[in-house]
């Protein structure tokens, strides 16, 4: 009897939340699904500018990379700073002048730096570092010599219960 009663009111409200989630929806086919929250000064996308400008952001990074040892250039938690910084840069230069990110220009881009910053960094980071061969050694041999006495008890018990 309840349910007759809030059936209504249940379909009233999917169709209005149906309604306002459709309302903020953007989809790839309006045309400027791009450009609604930003104001370009260029209407296309234009990647000899984008290359030139992306120089201030490569000079911003060059400049705090200097600041940091050479020799800590592959620690993440010493260039994510700066690094996050340049990905911004250069995100804001894209939408300025209404690029998509990332494209080939920024892609290129990246990749420069990292041949010129990261290059003679190890490609992952071991997480789990092989234990040391005494530690490996014990915690093979303890169990495997426990195999016989084992087996050696469970004979001995069974020729006793017979």
């Amino acid at each position: 009897m309840i349910f007759l009663l809030l059936f209504p009111v249940l379909v009233l409200g999917e169709i209005q939340l149906q309604s306002n989630v459709s309302s903020n929806v953007t989809f790839e086919d309006n045309e400027s699904f791009q450009e609604q929250d930003h104001v370009h000064v260029f209407s296309h996308c234009n990647e000899d500018l984008l290359g030139k400008y992306s120089l201030m952001c490569w000079d911003q990074f060059h400049s705090e990379m200097k600041d940091i040892n050479k020799e800590l250039w592959c620690e993440w938690d010493q260039v994510i700073r700066p690094y996050n910084e340049l990905t911004k840069c250069i995100e804001s230069l894209t939408t300025y002048l209404g690029c998509y990110f990332p494209n080939q220009v920024v892609q290129d881009f990246f990749i420069q730096i990292h041949s010129s910053f990261f290059q003679a960094c190890p490609e992952e980071e071991e997480l789990f570092p092989d234990a040391p061969s005494g530690v490996v050694l014990a915690l093979t041999l303890v169990p495997v010599s426990l195999i016989p006495i084992l087996v050696f008890l469970v004979v001995w018990k069974s020729k006793i219960c017979d």
